[in-house]
């Protein structure tokens, strides 16, 4: 039993060490009986009851920050999502606008390939025309001289 009394002894004295150095710590700006009190449970504690309550009310508030920003968070985990799907479907039109952009360029040169054909094509279609019309004079001037000579003969019978 002594034992336990001295060990009770040494607890409250390194208590009330504890206290004295802490008022002293503090110095002026906070008294010892400020930062402990019994509240109404008879429970010892560090802080004022008022304080207390404002640090619980602290904690909730901090706790419905928390889930705000949750919400926050998946806010913009979302509008990240849309904005990715976006941006694949932008890049998806800018490559097509670009085939469709190629395409419109080279009709130029096709256009142009095109007329230089058709050119060809008059120009073979223009010679053979005036081969035709050559080869047509000749007939034209064998068939007279037949005519001539069948009237000829003809007369002379």
């Amino acid at each position: 039993m002594f034992g336990i009394y001295f060990v009770h002894l040494k607890v409250r004295a390194e208590i009330l060490d504890y206290y004295k150095n802490l008022k002293e710590t503090m110095a002026d700006s906070v008294p010892v009986s400020d930062v402990v009190c019994v509240d109404d449970m008879g429970k010892a504690r560090v802080m004022e009851p008022v304080l207390a309550d404002k640090v619980a009310g602290l904690r909730d508030k901090c706790a419905e920050f928390t889930s705000d920003i949750e919400v926050y968070r998946e806010s913009v985990d979302t509008f990240i999502g849309v904005m990715d799907h976006l941006a694949k479907q932008v890049e998806r039109e800018k490559r097509d606008a670009i085939v469709v952009s190629n395409k419109l360029a080279s009709l130029p040169n096709k256009a142009e390939e095109e007329i230089a054909k058709l050119k060809s094509q008059i120009e073979q279609k223009t010679t053979e025309l005036e081969r035709y019309r050559i080869e047509h004079r000749s007939l034209q001037k064998i068939e007279s001289d037949q005519t001539d000579l069948i009237n000829r003969l003809s007369f002379q019978n």
